[in-house]
């Protein structure tokens, strides 16, 4: 395979700041061995949940986990903290059929089981792991007919929802900037630093997990290897690749990837007299009525939490001046929902990617008969991206099963047109959606 030309970076600070296993020591690249049964390259959500059902299924063998940064301050610790179990339209409505969706609910509600029985399990409770629901919120009443599209969907899968307005809204989330919101209690609101870190942190004992290691590249062969920025070489059965948008950085899946960045803030902690004006809320989190609309969150430690802004990853990085440019958009998205608490400053900004497809379709394929490769690819991909970790590990192990199949049936990502018309086409549109917003940014 290629050398890796591009690698993950970080920029500004975001939910690692919050987590409790912040400072948690994992291996030095001292200790990688010459050896191991099984490679797990990006340790994001898919790595967590790939590296776990590995060693579920072959207790016996020696696995690797390899992040080029700090975990947690990634990507997967970069998102808005939604793990949703319900049908989710991050772009077109109707990219995915009622029995593609209803699958995936099925599925959903099985990793996010999955996940809290590790959390239980392994005595790491103290993660910020909450079983909040979520509301699709609603500015402006043409939104409205995305609640009813998914009022519909519902009701055909028989799943139970609440629609909300008015002073009882207002009640439950301490703004009077929403119109109509609609409620579902399945989806878990995280810190998702925390729970990424959390969860590695307590790995199965033949799973070793190195931080800061960056992968160059990975030679194919009998055995395969992989080699190390630092040097090293790692020989293995079999590798599977979970890096997101740098996947194709390995020559796998190229030219499906088309990331977008977007950027996060954070208020302060509230003041106890500030959160007078938060009296009886508790934690919530909310989708817009537009896919280009802000995201936000009331989290358990008593800050907002705000996400907008779209701009298309060319390099597969941000930078400090763009997160500077998206900081009044971030302002005027808080100070409109929360005018009475407009002088709380912002205290951790940052940017991160979002890993999408042409389609928002995912990748899941066997590049070569020892490497692996799973990648979400559109923007509800906590749960989606640690099903197809998990299921990929199934693959690599030749175990089949109905929801493998589905899996590999659906990741079927859109190729794209080449450079300059990727970027300029994927700006365009990112501009159209957010024109179309208004109110819901």
């Amino acid at each position: 395979m290629r050398e890796v030309k591009l690698f993950p970076t970080t920029t500004g600070q975001s939910w690692l700041e919050l987590s409790a296993y912040k400072n948690h020591a994992f291996l030095p690249g001292s200790e990688i061995r010459d050896a191991y049964d099984y490679i797990v390259v990006g340790a994001g959500y898919g790595g967590q949940a790939a590296a776990r059902r590995l060693a579920e299924l072959h207790p016996d063998a020696r696995i690797a986990v390899f992040e080029a940064i700090r975990i947690g301050d990634n990507d997967s610790g970069k998102n808005a903290g939604f793990i949703i179990d319900v049908p989710h339209d991050f772009g077109d409505q109707g990219a995915s059929s009622f029995e593609e969706n209803k699958k995936y609910f099925e599925l959903n509600t099985f990793i996010i089981k999955w996940m809290e029985d590790t959390i239980k399990a392994k005595g790491i409770e103290d993660v910020d792991w909450d079983h909040c629901g979520k509301y699709l919120c609603c500015a402006e009443t043409k939104s409205f007919k995305l609640i009813d599209h998914e009022i519909d969907e519902l009701k055909r899968m028989n799943c139970s929802y609440e629609v909300v307005e008015g002073e009882e809204l207002y009640r439950r989330t301490g703004t009077r900037y929403y119109k109509k919101a609609l409620y579902t209690s399945g989806t878990v609101l995280i810190n998702p630093a925390d729970v990424l870190r959390g969860l590695f942190s307590v790995m199965p004992e033949n799973v070793e997990v190195f931080e800061e290691c960056p992968v160059m590249r990975i030679d194919e062969g009998s055995p395969t290897s992989v080699i190390l920025r630092n040097g090293k070489r790692a020989k293995c059965k079999a590798v599977i690749v979970t890096a997101g948008p740098f996947i194709p950085q390995f020559g796998i899946g190229s030219k499906v990837f088309c990331p977008v960045l977007s950027y996060g803030a954070f208020t302060r902690r509230f003041t106890e007299e500030e959160m007078q004006h938060m009296r009886g809320v508790k934690p919530w989190g909310c989708t817009a009525g537009h896919p280009a609309g802000t995201t936000v969150r009331f989290t358990r430690d008593n800050r907002i939490f705000v996400r907008n802004g779209f701009s298309f990853a060319t390099h597969l990085t941000t930078s400090h001046q763009r997160i500077q440019r998206a900081i009044p958009k971030l302002r005027r998205a808080y100070e409109n929902r929360f005018p009475e608490l407009r002088h709380v400053n912002f205290e951790f900004v940052y940017g991160g990617m979002i890993n999408m497809t042409m389609n928002y379709r995912p990748l899941m394929l066997q590049h070569h008969p020892s490497v692996f490769a799973s990648a979400c690819g559109e923007g509800a991909g906590v749960a989606k991206t640690s099903l197809l970790g998990y299921y990929v590990a199934e693959w690599v192990s030749g175990i089949p099963s109905d929801n493998l199949d589905f899996l590999r049936r659906i990741s079927t990502p859109k190729r794209l047109p080449p450079e300059p018309f990727l970027t300029v086409g994927a700006e365009a549109r990112l501009f159209y959606e957010e024109f179309n917003a208004k109110k819901e940014i």
